[in-house]
C-alpha cells in the first residue's frame, strides 16, 4: 500500500471527437506534472442529470421501468433525466417526475449529489427528494420513451436494489440517500 499522493495531471490540446444527442466527447491530451509521460484521454460532455425520489402521500416510492439500450434490459429505476440548459435541478426533477410519472409534488428539495462517472466525465447527478406525490395527469414521453410506473415501499425497493433487481447505479445512489435521509428523520 502506497501513502503516495497522486498527482494532478495537467490538461493540454483538447478537440471535438464526437457530438451526441445529449453529450459530447472530447479527446484531451494530459502529461504528468513529475516524469512528463503524456497521453490522450476521451472526456464525455453533459449537462448534469437528475434523479427524483419520489414519495407518495403515504410514503411509498415511485419506481419506473424502461428498455435500457447499453444493456439490452427492462431497468427498475427512480425517474430522472438531464438537466436542461437555464434548469436547476429542483425544477428539472419536478419536470422529470411529471413527464415520466404523471406525479406531482409541491414538496421537494436536494437530498445530495454525486459524479455519474468522474473517470470520463465531469457532470453531477442530483438527488431530488419530492415528497406527498400525487397522480395529476398522464404520462408525457419522449418519442423513444416507454415506462411502466409502479409503487413500491421504501423497504421494497431496497431490497430490490440488494438483490441486483435495481442494478442502476444512479437509481441505486438514489436509494442509499432515500434511506439514509429517512434513517436521520427517525
Amino acid at each position: 500500500m502506497s501513502d503516495q499522493v497522486p498527482s494532478l495531471w495537467t490538461p493540454g490540446e483538447e478537440v471535438l471527437h464526437a457530438e451526441c444527442r445529449v453529450y459530447d466527447v472530447y479527446k484531451r491530451r494530459y502529461t504528468h506534472p513529475g516524469d512528463q509521460r503524456s497521453g490522450d484521454f476521451f472526456i464525455i460532455r453533459s449537462n448534469d442529470w437528475v434523479q427524483v425520489l419520489p414519495l407518495t402521500t403515504d410514503g411509498q416510492l415511485v419506481l419506473v421501468r424502461q428498455y435500457r439500450f447499453g444493456t439490452h434490459e427492462l431497468s427498475w429505476e427512480v425517474p430522472g433525466g438531464v438537466i436542461d440548459d437555464g434548469e436547476d435541478a429542483l425544477g428539472a426533477g419536478l419536470r422529470e417526475l411529471e413527464e415520466e410519472t404523471g406525479y406531482h409534488s409541491a414538496q421537494a428539495r436536494i437530498l445530495s449529489w454525486c459524479y455519474p462517472n468522474p473517470a470520463l466525465q465531469a457532470n453531477r447527478t442530483h438527488f431530488v427528494l419530492a415528497e406527498g406525490c400525487v397522480k395529476r395527469s398522464a404520462q408525457n414521453l419522449d418519442a423513444n420513451e416507454e415506462l411502466q410506473v409502479k409503487l413500491f415501499s421504501v423497504e421494497e425497493a431496497s431490497a430490490m436494489a440488494r438483490r441486483g433487481e435495481i442494478s442502476h447505479a444512479l437509481a441505486i445512489n438514489a436509494i442509499f440517500f432515500l434511506e439514509h435521509h429517512l434513517a436521520e428523520k427517525s
